[in-house]
């Protein structure tokens, strides 16, 4: 199956041509296409990369902001909801992907480096239907970090992992069949954890020591767009969710993907498709964060998850297809967030622009997979 490698930079992303070196490696050449979504910041040598993998018989393309304005003439409600300076200019790539055929693309971020192993195999399990190892919870939620070995020793959750799960892992092991939709591929060196995690003790992952976990159909996890492979059938429900809107004097940031993913993973239980996570594996150098700045921008992605969490879990579709579902979600979400008093005027006015992002995306992915 042809595979996109989608990837939002605002550096000169010469890890590809390390990526490049290892699908040569293991006869991938003709499987992959790498598609560049730039930003504002992205300087102009990102180009050059990849013309050199073009060269070397790739298939790739870099979408400059003129390039990408250009493609968006057909979409100008997207174009709108889709801000400038931010991961969720992913969007695009995703939907370029799509347009251009491939079956399974790959979320890359530019720290995301390739270890010496088929980086393409892992994900291959995307699409197919696969006997694996499964995990349900007493609480509803795994712990995907539970499946890497830390130095030093201890227990660590993912970025977006829900506080109020915290520290009540208790799971099921069985085994079952399904079809993977999504494949999150975990990390070592740096694990995607937030900033109170960082900020109290930082921790390395220095390997994996489980196999593939597949999730139960009940069982959620964070999912976020770093080494996460997707079958072209989700796209309706994967739109990276906007961030930017100011609550209480912060900027609720760095919980688009999550949220994302929560929502995405509602509708493929409702489907009746699978979720995995472990291989394929990256080395995560984390670029340079001010963990404190972080720290600000998580502070209300944090404070939201754990209300929005049993909004999610609560909530009961009933529609049979990727794109009903998920605006079934959006409008139920919506609904309960505005009739809810947990929530302030403001926060609820973001969730409605959000929801109606959701339905822009819905429309503008019909269009392209029609």
């Amino acid at each position: 199956m042809k595979t996109a490698i989608v990837l939002t930079t605002i550096r000169v992303p010469l890890l590809l041509e390390e990526y490049s070196k290892n699908f040569e490696n293991y006869n991938h050449k003709e499987d992959v296409e790498f598609i560049i979504v730039g930003d504002l910041k992205t300087p102009q040598d990102a180009e050059r990369v990849i013309k050199n993998l073009i060269d070397k018989g790739f298939e790739g393309e870099y979408f400059d902001v003129p390039k990408q304005k250009k493609w968006l003439q057909r979409f100008p409600k997207l174009e709108r909801i889709i801000p400038y300076n931010s991961d969720n200019r992913r969007n695009i790539g995703y939907l370029i992907a799509v347009e251009r055929g491939a079956e399974i693309i790959v979320s890359l971020d530019d720290d995301n480096f390739v270890r010496n192993e088929d980086y393409l195999a892992g994900h291959q399990i995307v699409g197919s239907t696969q006997t694996l190892k499964t995990v349900q919870s007493s609480n509803n939620w795994f712990n995907p970090c539970s499946m890497l070995e830390t130095e030093p020793k201890k227990n660590i959750y993912p970025r977006g992992f829900p506080y109020s799960k915290r520290w009540k892992d208790d799971y099921q092991f069985t085994y079952s069949t399904g079809r993977i939709v999504i494949n999150a591929g975990l990390w070592l060196g740096n694990p995607d954890v937030d900033a109170v995690t960082n900020l109290n003790e930082p921790v390395k992952t220095v390997a994996m020591k489980s196999e593939q976990v597949m999730l139960a159909k009940g069982t959620f996890a964070p999912i976020n767009t770093q080494n996460t492979a997707f079958h072209r059938d989700v796209l309706p429900c994967y739109y990276y969710i906007s961030m930017g809107t100011h609550i209480n004097g912060y900027t609720l940031d760095r919980y688009g993907d999550i949220w994302s993913g929560f929502f995405a993973k509602k509708v493929i239980n409702q489907i009746g498709d699978r979720v995995a996570f472990g291989h394929s594996l990256t080395d995560h150098r984390r670029n340079i964060h001010d963990l404190f700045k972080d720290l600000q921008n998580e502070l209300w992605g944090m404070i939201l998850t754990d209300k929005i969490v049993p909004l999610i879990e609560s909530i009961r579709l009933t529609k049979r297809t990727y794109s009903d579902a998920y605006l079934e979600l959006a409008k139920k979400l919506n609904a309960m967030i505005n009739e809810s008093s947990e929530f302030s005027a403001d926060i609820k006015n973001y969730f409605s622009q959000i929801t109606d992002n959701m339905k822009v995306w819905v429309d503008v992915c019909d269009k392209i997979m029609e």
